[in-house]
């Protein structure tokens, strides 16, 4: 993900620029198979692909990034910033995570 995104510190804007679902797919990808039992076959872009739809899209985001603030947090809320490094990105992250819990 850092490779590809530049860290999660830049998730969200890649999930909400004009590559947004390609990047979406590729994301969800890499998680699934990461998260497979060992022996499951892995996942294609393609198969993960037919699951995401303009439905489903902003559940699919905001799911992951609970997922993340779950695995780096212990929580689903993303943690207080510094009111200095504010620029915006942290009340986006915060949207995205409430509206998984509504």
């Amino acid at each position: 993900m850092q490779d590809k995104f530049g860290g999660f510190d830049k998730l969200d804007k890649a999930l909400s620029g004009k590559d947004s679902v390609k990047n979406l797919r590729w994301l969800l990808t890499l998680l699934l198979n990461e998260g497979a039992e060992d022996g499951d076959e892995e996942l294609t872009e393609k198969q993960v692909g037919k699951l995401i739809h303009t439905g489903n899209f902003n559940e699919v985001k905001s799911s992951i990034f609970k997922a993340f603030s779950l695995g780096n947090n212990g929580t689903e809320e993303p943690p207080a910033r510094d009111d200095e490094e504010d620029d915006g990105e942290d009340d986006e992250i915060r949207k995205n995570a409430a509206a998984g819990k509504e």
